[in-house]
C-alpha cells in the first residue's frame, strides 16, 4: 500500500508542475502583444520605355483609416515608390494617383480589396502635348496586357529612297524596387 500511496504522490506532485507550465504559458500567450500588421504598396510611375524620376505618388486611404487625407512619396531615380503602413483596420480600402511636371495627371486607381499585405502598382503617366503638336501614335499591341506599346514606324534611307520599317516596340522598364529605409513609413491607429 505504501507503493501505491507514493506513485500518487509523485502523480500529483507531476501534475502540479505541469499545470504551473501550462498555466505560466498561457499566460504569456495571452497577454504578449501581438505584432502590428505592416502594409506594403509598392510599384513604378513610368511613361513609354522610361521610369519617371521625382513623381509625386498620392495613396488614398477609404474607411476609418482615411480621416486623415492623402499620404504622398515621391519617386526616385527609378520612378519606384513605397508606402509601408501598420496597423491598418480590415475595411480599410486605397487608391493611388500619380502626377509629374510635364506629365498628365492619371485617374485614381482603386486597389482591390480586402488589401493584401504586399501590394504593388505600377502607374503609367502620358506626356503632355505641346501646343500645336500632333496626336501620338502609340497604341497598345494586339492581344493587350504585355506591357508592350507599338510606336510610331522609323523612316531609315537605303540608297536614294526612303524605306518605312516596322513600327519600333516600347517596353515598360524594369521595376527596380525602392530602398526600404526610403520608403514613406506611417502608423496607423495606435
Amino acid at each position: 500500500m505504501s507503493k501505491q500511496g507514493g506513485a500518487a504522490k509523485f502523480g500529483a506532485w507531476l501534475a502540479g508542475i505541469a499545470a504551473t507550465v501550462i498555466s505560466g504559458y498561457l499566460l504569456w500567450y495571452f497577454t504578449v502583444p501581438k505584432p502590428a500588421v505592416v502594409t506594403t504598396f509598392e510599384g513604378m510611375v513610368y511613361s513609354g520605355d522610361a521610369p519617371v524620376a521625382k513623381a509625386m505618388v498620392s495613396l488614398n486611404l477609404t474607411g476609418t483609416a482615411g480621416a486623415g487625407g492623402p499620404i504622398v512619396d515621391f519617386t526616385d531615380d527609378n520612378g519606384a515608390y513605397k508606402f509601408e503602413l501598420t496597423g491598418l483596420p480590415q475595411n480599410t480600402g486605397a487608391t493611388l494617383n500619380a502626377m509629374a511636371n510635364g506629365y498628365e495627371e492619371t485617374q485614381p486607381h482603386p486597389l482591390p480589396m480586402p488589401l493584401q499585405a504586399d501590394i504593388r502598382q505600377d502607374i503609367p503617366l502620358t506626356p503632355l502635348l505641346a501646343a500645336g503638336a500632333p496626336p501620338p501614335t502609340p497604341g497598345p499591341l494586339a492581344g493587350g496586357g504585355s506591357g508592350a506599346k507599338q510606336m510610331a514606324p522609323a523612316v531609315r534611307v537605303q540608297g536614294s529612297q526612303q524605306v518605312q520599317t516596322a513600327p519600333a516596340i516600347a517596353h515598360i522598364p524594369a521595376y527596380v524596387p525602392k530602398i526600404a529605409s526610403l520608403a514613406k513609413q506611417v502608423r496607423i491607429g495606435k
